[in-house]
């Protein structure tokens, strides 16, 4: 794996594929800074290249066996320099076509990878914990951005890593407007309580902008084959769904929270895009609905068994509500995941989710436990093992090519340009 800068930000793990991609579509030139993920020598592309012969000489028939060479970094008859040509066009038959070149595209399953480990991002999260208490959270964008890079960096689908492109600053600018408001509604709510309410009352409506404004951030600020995603929710629709929706929760006994949890589904996947395409989200309300109707068994034989151990061992009966909290929270969790990803598709491409609730149920208990009884320390083992298991079930259904789907992409948003400005842009950690 490879780190590359472009500007001041450093941008990795990357693979060679990757990086042999981005030579060939001139994001990256032969004076592009490079090092190995386990170096720390920056070294400009166009040294760490072995260029092949143009016309090797002919085999002889009993050549002597050569000596064990080391292998390139990049082998190519393509000159290195920051003028890259483009790459010839591509054959006529794509391995995603049939073989007769005019028939309807396959359906090629991409599976979604990671390949960082939880001893690599215990070092991160250390040196984010002590960091951040030692400048009094002021670290704390810088450790957000470390976090995000790596578990970006080690996912990957169909070859392709993914790149968290954020600059720590303005993660620290917003946090800081956030952290003055809180302090301001506190002091003003322990001196004039009535004067508080009505500052939260002011407050309240900006709640859907914050939201707005972080989704914003974080979706422009991820890539993936050199292609940035965007969010173009607006704040209208982010107050029916924040703010409209759940006051009415009190007032249907909560009846309403699966309808409310579709439709902040719906706005999340609705309103993201891929470069110039949009995300489609088709699920139901009722499916939702399905999700919570299914757990209203289990939780109703939790009552009666509960009740039956409260009499006869009422030390035991806050057992039975841990686990089935703990298979609650694992069965929305999963439930919740596969609709959202089995119902969402960009383009023609579909995804599918397979995670199961009891290997999920399991890893979500043995995280628990070792969390407690390492004080702590287990955290980024738990947040690998349970991000790594979400990961390995996630799939692309690939309807068509997906180079040739980026390469198509990468036109439309060069031609568009970047209408995203960095103006009042801040993330609050959303």
């Amino acid at each position: 794996m490879w780190y590359y800068k472009d500007g001041e930000n450093e941008i990795g793990p990357v693979s060679k594929d990757d990086l042999k991609r981005l030579l060939k579509e001139k994001s990256i030139g032969g004076n592009t800074m490079l090092r190995s993920a386990k170096g720390s020598n920056w070294r400009p592309l166009k040294e760490m290249v072995k260029k092949k012969p143009k016309n090797p000489p002919p085999v002889s028939p009993a050549p002597p066996a050569p000596k064990p060479q080391p292998e390139p970094f990049i082998e190519s008859n393509v000159p290195v320099t920051e003028s890259v040509s483009p790459p010839p066009p591509p054959p006529s038959s794509s391995p995603d076509r049939p073989s007769g070149g005019s028939g309807p595209l396959s359906v090629k399953t991409c599976n979604f990878s990671f390949s960082g480990s939880g001893s690599e991002y215990f070092k991160i999260w250390i040196v984010n914990i002590v960091l951040s208490v030692l400048t009094l959270g002021i670290y704390s964008a810088w450790a957000k951005v470390r976090r995000k890079q790596y578990f970006y960096g080690n996912t990957s689908v169909d070859g392709s890593s993914f790149n968290y492109l954020a600059n720590p600053v303005t993660i620290l600018k917003g946090r800081v407007i956030v952290f003055l408001a809180f302090v301001l509604y506190s002091v003003v709510g322990e001196f004039v309580p009535l004067l508080g309410f009505g500052f939260l009352l002011i407050m309240l409506p900006l709640l859907p902008w914050l939201i707005v404004r972080a989704l914003s951030f974080n979706a422009r600020n991820s890539a993936t084959r050199n292609i940035r995603f965007t969010f173009r929710g607006t704040y209208m629709q982010a107050c029916k769904v924040y703010l409209f929706w759940p006051l009415l929760l009190p007032f249907t006994l909560g009846l309403i929270f699966p309808y409310l949890y579709y439709r902040q589904k719906q706005f999340l996947v609705d309103n993201s895009t891929y470069g110039t395409t949009p995300f489609q989200f088709d699920a139901e309300p009722k499916d939702y609905y399905g999700i919570f109707l299914r757990l209203l068994l289990p939780f109703l034989g939790t009552i009666v068994v509960a009740a039956l151990v409260e009499f006869l061992l009422p030390s035991a009966s806050l057992l039975f509500w841990v686990v089935f909290y703990l298979y609650g929270f694992a069965y929305i969790s999963v439930k919740a995941n596969n609709l959202l990803y089995n119902s969402s598709g960009l383009a023609k491409h579909r995804f599918e989710s397979t995670m199961e609730v009891f290997p999920y149920l399991g890893i979500i208990i043995t995280n628990t436990l070792a969390t407690v009884f390492t004080l702590g320390l287990f955290h980024p083992f738990a947040q690998v093992r349970a991000y790594n298991y979400q990961i390995s079930h996630l799939s692309l259904l690939a309807d068509g090519s997906l180079s040739e789907f980026a390469a198509a992409e990468q036109e439309s948003v060069n031609a568009l340009g970047d209408e995203a400005a960095e103006f009042m842009d801040f993330d609050i950690g959303l």
